[in-house]
């Protein structure tokens, strides 16, 4: 080959590289930019941003339903609002909405995407009263509304209070008085809060209320504040998500439980292991963990890992323990008292953890050797198999730890009544329907034997199928038509107690 025929080739084969290159680029343009939503002349900051799905545009329904000033709360998979004296609810997963139970249908379900509750545009167009329009070209969604109640960023006022929500950032309980920091849509406010201000913690996944301290309330939870017209905190209502499972496998930036859920933290995620700082890559599998999360963004927040690494029996220098007992012989719930007897050198300093929850429990010595201490189980404690670990501390400095051989379980929450069916409301065709309710729990399992179901004040629990996750029950006889009514009945293992009722219509 000569050398003018050598480079011919090399121009042609530069010439078609240079096209393929250029032809592959434009097979790959660059992503739109998210969907802005502006509302009132407003622009939200995008997180979560609007997705346009199928043709259909889905808007975050928690962001964009407080910045209207409308109050917005989620029950398990329900979404509730108030438009003035109306009660606006919607279902996730159904595109069925009711304004005071009058039916009004969406143009798309409401669905949940990264962690978020999204809803269709004509949700507000429909059901709230607001102009709303996608402009595609801007990529920008439109939002004009006079919904009274709008107050600034973030409030909103409910039956003469006002309420201020977004995302705690601090907790300051030293403080007199205390304060709690929110942050919304960029606006930070630090917040006294009243002695007598009632706090509920609201467990979204399980869908549990129950009675908390301003403790309990931690950063990264979505909290709402309601105060008097004086300016005094009456209520502070903190939402959170909870899990809880064994790690089966631990990645460098993510872990799989057992459970098959996937937990992927972020730089801010807060992790402990055994009750002290830990990095991410100390977890391993094996390992049980609590995972708290943002219920609007669903990014982890914490991550509490226990791992049973200490002994039963240990000694160090002059400071010796030989055994360490537990008295529940089961979960305990809220009010009930655990009591932990360790047996050891006599003279020394003893206290005992409850896992990374609770630290330095005092005991007492009652007689040379045996020490004792008691703890009682509040109202926002939640954790299964967790390790009693004691510590005793000798005047010469020597110290040695060791936990007890039985784990321990506890939960003031009761079991989650999520999913019934036939869905509340509803009307059906068959005489012979399948009836169930499915239950989720946080720490401490259902007691399957504990489940009652009665079906228009008939028990026939007897026929029931009962598990720790669901009851079932397949009708032998067939019913008239007409309302149908159920009540169901769940303990868990503490002893915590739910009961849901519904009705359904056969036609």
């Amino acid at each position: 080959m000569n050398d003018r025929l050598r480079s011919y080739l090399t121009l042609i084969v530069a010439v078609i590289a240079l096209t393929s290159a250029h032809a592959a680029h434009k097979k790959k343009p660059l992503p739109p930019p998210p969907i802005a939503i502006v509302i009132n002349g407003e622009t939200l900051p995008l997180d979560p941003p609007p997705l346009l799905e199928k043709g259909v545009l889905l808007v975050p329904a928690r962001r964009t339903i407080v910045a209207l000033g409308l109050d917005f709360t989620l029950s398990g998979s329900r979404m509730i609002t108030h438009v003035g004296s109306k009660t606006v609810v919607l279902e996730e997963g159904s595109r069925i909405a009711t304004v005071d139970g009058v039916p009004v249908a969406l143009d798309a379900p409401a669905v949940r995407r990264n962690g978020a509750l999204y809803v269709p545009l004509r949700f507000f167009t429909a059901l709230l009263g607001a102009e709303a329009k996608f402009d595609r070209r801007a990529n920008v969604v439109a939002i004009v509304s006079q919904l009274v109640g709008r107050m600034g960023i973030g409030d909103f006022t409910v039956g003469g209070m006002i309420v201020r929500v977004g995302t705690v950032t601090a907790v300051d309980v030293d403080s007199d008085p205390p304060t709690v920091t929110l942050q919304f849509n960029g606006a930070v406010r630090t917040i006294p809060i009243s002695n007598n201000a009632i706090v509920t913690m609201h467990d979204v996944g399980v869908d549990v209320e129950i009675p908390g301290e301003l403790t309990d309330v931690r950063p990264g939870d979505y909290a709402e504040i309601s105060m008097r017209k004086n300016g005094t905190v009456s209520e502070v209502v903190d939402e959170y998500g909870s899990r809880y499972g064994v790690i089966a496998v631990a990645n460098p930036d993510e872990l799989l439980m057992q459970d098959g859920h996937v937990i992927v933290p972020d730089r801010d995620t807060q992790i402990t292991l055994n009750g002290d700082p830990a990095s991410f890559s100390d977890l391993q599998a094996g390992d049980h963990a609590t995972i708290r999360y943002n219920v609007e963004t669903d990014e982890v927040r914490e991550i509490i890992a226990v791992r049973e690494e200490a002994q039963t029996s240990a000694q160090s220098g002059s400071a010796s323990i030989s055994d360490v007992e537990i008295d529940a012989v089961r979960p305990l719930r809220a009010g009930e008292v655990l009591t932990v007897t360790m047996h050891g050198t006599s003279g020394g300093a003893a206290t005992f953890d409850v896992g990374a929850y609770v630290r330095g429990v005092a005991m007492a010595e009652h007689s040379p050797g045996t020490y004792e201490g008691r703890y009682h189980v509040n109202r926002s404690a939640s954790f299964a198999d967790t390790p009693i670990i004691v510590h005793l501390r000798m005047p010469d400095g020597s110290t040695v730890a060791a936990r007890a051989a039985q784990a321990f379980s506890a939960s003031a929450q009761p079991p989650g009544i999520v999913t019934v069916g036939p869905a509340d409301g509803t009307s059906i065709d068959s005489d012979m329907p399948a009836i169930y309710a499915t239950f989720v729990t946080e720490a401490v399992p259902v007691n399957p034997t504990s489940v009652q179901l009665k079906v228009n004040g008939h028990d026939v629990t007897s026929e029931c199928l009962r598990t720790t996750q669901f009851v079932q029950y397949f009708p032998q006889r067939r019913y008239r038509r007409g309302l149908v009514r159920v009540d169901v009945r769940v303990s868990d293992e503490a002893g915590n107690t739910a009961t849901r009722s519904w009705t359904f219509t056969i036609r």
